[in-house]
């Protein structure tokens, strides 16, 4: 049965099907354009590295395992993945990230074609000693090549400085050394465990036709009876890991993130503190704050300023990144300022410019077949509806503002910095 899920802030419908294997179909046919991405998820992230299956024992896997089994999920006893998508014409691609790894793809025509070649290529692994090993030393180039990123050294040096038992604040592809002790074995029990239909979910949009993606997934997706997986849970401390983190690499100008540490909530009060926060530090601390203009005109920043929140299963911070020769100054002002509103809350009117701005953003995210994927796939994780992120930045309230104002621990925060100094 196909559930209909109303959006109707924005107009449109998304389609939501459960197959009888267990795995979640989203889809969401877009009229007026010309090509539809599949993207096709497993709740197996980096994070996932000490499980149990059924009633077995606690298992600990090497760092990296998930990304190490999403590079070599593309191989097949006789073709690669990307090879037959080649021949169809479509792109295609997959990413792993803390808490899932997703596949997918982008085409112009052939949906249906394209749409079995991923289902397949991912419902069937192929680890070999031989191409396991092979994978070995390609992932440590990828790990090297990380590794003298300073923009990427400054972001998961600051994961590190904030959490002390979240597995978050390990690097998503591993070490060289946690790799060397993957197998096939590994990959395997890894696959069985976390790549059972009923933990995965398909989100598909754009020009395609919803019957289409339903007779793929008959066809493709496999029975199998529902494993319960539990991930190793962590009991991580309120405090922050280090308060600041320093990495000598060479840089023209110093580059900073900072992040403040907060106990994350689930579901829709992720998505509540999600919204929220993004709204709050647009105005504090956004491009148009006086805050920002001040430290420009102290010669503190630059153009290479922006402001986010990091959010995830067991994670959520917001964060600031830029350039500047005394990042320890600017993130005392942060914390002076964030005092300062507390005493003296922003005004409502502020709030409801951010507010409408931060809802456009959303809104234009639904012009764009790869963003309403992602959407739709981010919901699925989740464990939420499509459109609650734009219903609640619809609804958004003033006084939830201030409330989130007073909650947030300006003490509580970690700051990274890569500089050339040591």
């Amino acid at each position: 049965m196909i559930e209909k899920i109303n959006g109707k802030i924005i107009g449109e419908t998304c389609l939501k099907y459960v197959h009888p294997s267990g795995t979640e179909i989203y889809m969401l046919p877009m009229e007026g354009y010309s090509t539809a991405t599949a993207q096709f998820s497993a709740k197996f992230g980096s994070q996932d590295n000490s499980f149990r299956a059924g009633n077995g024992e606690f298992v600990k896997i090497p760092d990296g395992t998930a990304h190490y089994l999403e590079h070599k999920l593309f191989e097949s006893e006789e073709k690669d993945a990307f090879s037959l998508f080649a021949q169809t014409g479509a792109s295609c691609n997959a990413g792993t990230s803390f808490d899932y790894t997703q596949y997918y793809f982008s085409c112009a025509d052939r949906f249906s074609e394209n749409l079995e070649i991923l289902l397949d290529f991912v419902a069937n692994p192929y680890f070999t000693e031989e191409n396991v090993e092979k994978e070995r030393g390609i992932i440590a180039q990828e790990i090297t090549m990380y590794r003298d990123n300073p923009s990427w050294r400054v972001f998961t040096n600051l994961l590190e400085a904030l959490y002390e038992k979240n597995p978050v604040r390990l690097d998503i592809a591993g070490t060289v050394d946690s790799i060397a002790e993957i197998t096939p074995k590994t990959l395997y029990d890894c696959y069985n465990a976390f790549y059972n239909p009923a933990n995965m979910f398909l989100c598909v949009a754009g020009n395609f036709d919803p019957e289409d993606v339903c007779r793929a997934c008959e066809e493709k997706l496999r029975a199998a009876v529902p494993l319960n997986v539990e991930t190793m849970p962590f009991d991580e401390p309120y405090a922050v890991a280090k308060k600041l983190t320093r990495l000598s690499m060479p840089v023209a100008k110093p580059i900073f993130e900072l992040g403040f540490k907060r106990n994350a909530a689930a579901g829709m009060g992720e998505i509540e503190d999600y919204i929220y926060f993004n709204i709050l530090f647009d105005i504090i601390f956004g491009e148009s704050s006086e805050f920002y203009e001040e430290m420009r005109e102290k010669g503190l920043l630059n153009d290479e300023w922006a402001v986010s929140v990091f959010s995830g299963r067991g994670h959520l911070f917001p964060t600031a990144r830029g350039e500047s020769d005394n990042p320890e100054a600017v993130f005392e002002e942060m914390k002076r300022i964030i005092r300062e509103y507390k005493k003296n809350p922003p005004e409502k009117a502020l709030f409801e410019r951010v507010k409408k701005a931060t809802f456009g953003s959303l809104v234009r995210d639904f012009n764009s077949v790869q963003s309403v994927a992602t959407t739709l796939s981010e919901a699925a994780l989740g464990g939420v509806e499509p459109f609650s992120a734009i219903n609640t930045a619809a609804s958004a309230n003033y006084e939830t503002l201030i409330d989130k104002l007073e909650s947030l621990d300006e003490e509580n925060a970690s700051l990274s910095v890569v500089d050339n100094k040591g």
